[in-house]
């Protein structure tokens, strides 16, 4: 298999441990309701977390402040400073005089005011909430399966890891027509490429692992396929992890860089800063928040989509770059008749094929349109792909590389209970997660106060892929300790032929009797 140049994936776990958990950002104030964090005191109401509704934003995603104004405390009814709040705003237009508003505390125009992208919502400039009155104008983000940014970041680190070994044991890695990464292996027999597995990269979870992992540092860990840009790249895990029906919008870039608390965490990107106004332990204070700055991004609808797949392999006798194929109605047939339809990706899915624009509007244009083209994939799919579709390209490599795991669960099976000097057994399982047959040495120690107390090796050949050599080791222990702490590690051999070392060791611990029952596994 192609060898690649990989980060040690420790490094690269422990720099994306600098990014928050969801819940860890959920509990602070900072405009929950997307509302400018307004604490919902007096006559507004400001929207909990969970309400997170589109907003008035400038080019560069940041929520433009409202004006600062003097506003009547409600407790003293002295003039304080106002304003300096997030912006709500709706995608119809309606009337104030149908309401009965304080306007004492509340500062909006007489008429409702058309906007880009919608009509501004009256909002309390003293509490920074929306008013209650107008609190059914306002529109939440529909975050479908990207919602699942809410998951802590040792959710995240884990199935980054899935896909660094995924590409790094893959023996070609190339980009669908939607931009998604594959990891494809294959063997040549009789000079015939044939593909052993190919695995999309299509997990909701998996692409907001790498997007988040991208934005923290710039890479995921392992050599993007085909060459691909990082940014680019980071757009698209957000359209692969959004709902095919959906669509992702600025509003829901900037959020879900919130969720995932990218806001507060040292990123690859730069930051851009404003300051609200917002409740805080009870108390309205002037709060600087930070956002991910995307100035630097742009994107091409037509450069992005004529340059896949890649490598180019439609049509299969001379691949043309930004064809694909799908299932399409043959024209004048009634009934419908259906044939594989080979064409550009672009003229098929868009209505317009221009577009080419930077920064974070841009940026969601990138991301949504490859839900796009997903979507265009499910809803007109090649049937029985594995007979009629062309196969996706694959070059054998000489290359062995597998990944040996312990399982957390069940790889290291100590006695709980140790009766001192008795004899007794352990057992150790090892896994092939592939793709090629794996060779290796499985060393056990045991520890106690004084030192090492035994150590077991036991050796595997031609281990095949998806499956467990256990091997079972007897001892009798004589120690002065009150525990036996164990370590198994797994070693590849020859080195180098397993690039994740993060699941080849575990530990267990033996607590030592001088006498009675040695107690069960």
């Amino acid at each position: 298999m192609k060898t690649r140049l990989l980060l040690t994936l420790l490094g690269v776990l422990a720099a994306g441990a600098v990014g928050l958990s969801g819940t860890a950002v959920a509990q602070g104030q900072g405009g929950g309701g997307g509302n400018g964090g307004g604490g919902g005191g007096g006559g507004g109401e400001a929207p909990d977390f969970g309400d997170l509704i589109i907003l008035l934003r400038y080019d560069n995603g940041v929520p433009v402040p409202s004006p600062v104004v003097q506003v009547p405390d409600p407790e003293t009814g002295e003039l304080v400073s106002g304003g300096l709040c997030w912006q709500p705003i709706a995608d119809v237009d309606f009337s104030y005089e149908d309401w009965e508003v304080p306007t004492t505390r509340v500062v909006f125009p007489t008429e409702s005011t058309a906007v880009d992208g919608g009509w501004l919502i009256p909002v309390d400039q003293y509490t920074c909430g929306v008013e209650g009155a107008f609190s059914s104008y306002t529109r939440e983000v529909e975050f479908g399966r990207t919602n699942e940014a809410r998951s802590p970041a040792s959710v995240f680190e884990a199935q980054l890891e899935d896909v660094i070994i995924k590409l790094a044991t893959a023996d070609s890695t190339s980009l669908d027509p939607a931009g998604r990464m594959v990891a494809s292996n294959c063997v040549e027999v009789d000079e015939v490429i044939e593909i052993t597995s190919t695995s999309t990269i299509d997990s909701p979870l998996q692409n907001l692992a790498a997007y988040r992992q991208l934005m923290l540092t710039g890479n995921i860990g392992a050599d993007l396929p085909q060459g691909a840009d990082w940014f680019i790249t980071a757009a698209r895990g957000l359209g692969v992890a959004s709902d095919k029906g959906g669509a992702v919008n600025v509003d829901m870039v900037a959020y879900l860089n919130m969720l995932m608390g990218l806001d507060e965490a040292a990123t690859f990107l730069p930051k851009l800063t404003e300051s609200y106004r917002e409740e805080v332990q009870g108390t309205i204070q002037l709060v600087q928040k930070s956002f991910l700055d995307y100035r630097a991004f742009g994107y091409d609808r037509g450069a992005n989509f004529g340059a896949l797949p890649s490598p180019a392999y439609i049509p299969e006798a001379a691949p043309v770059p930004g064809e694909f194929e799908y299932l399409a109605v043959v024209p004048g047939t009634d009934p419908p008749d259906f044939h594989i339809m080979e064409g550009p990706i672009t003229t098929a899915v868009f209505e317009d094929v221009v577009f080419d624009e930077g920064n974070i509007g841009g940026f969601a244009q990138a991301a949504d349109d490859t839900r796009a083209v997903i979507n265009f994939m499910h809803d007109w799919p090649i049937p029985d792909a594995d007979l009629y579709g062309t196969p996706v390209p694959c070059v054998p490599s000489d290359d062995i590389l597998y990944d040996l795991a312990i399982s957390e669960q069940s790889g290291l099976q100590v006695p709980k209970n140790y009766v001192n000097g008795g004899e007794r057994e352990f057992f150790i399982n090892v896994g092939n997660l592939g793709p090629d047959p794996a060779n290796g040495t499985v060393t056990v120690v045991a520890t106690g106060d004084e030192g090492s107390l035994g150590n077991w090796t036991f050796t595997f050949e031609d281990l095949p892929e998806g499956q467990t050599a256990s091997f079972t080791g007897y001892f009798t222990i004589d120690t002065t300790s009150s525990e036996i702490a164990w370590s198994a590690t797994v070693v590849a051999d020859p080195p180098g032929t397993d690039p994740n070392l993060t699941n080849n060791t575990r530990d267990a611990t033996s607590k030592v009797r001088a006498s009675g029952g040695g107690g069960g596994h």
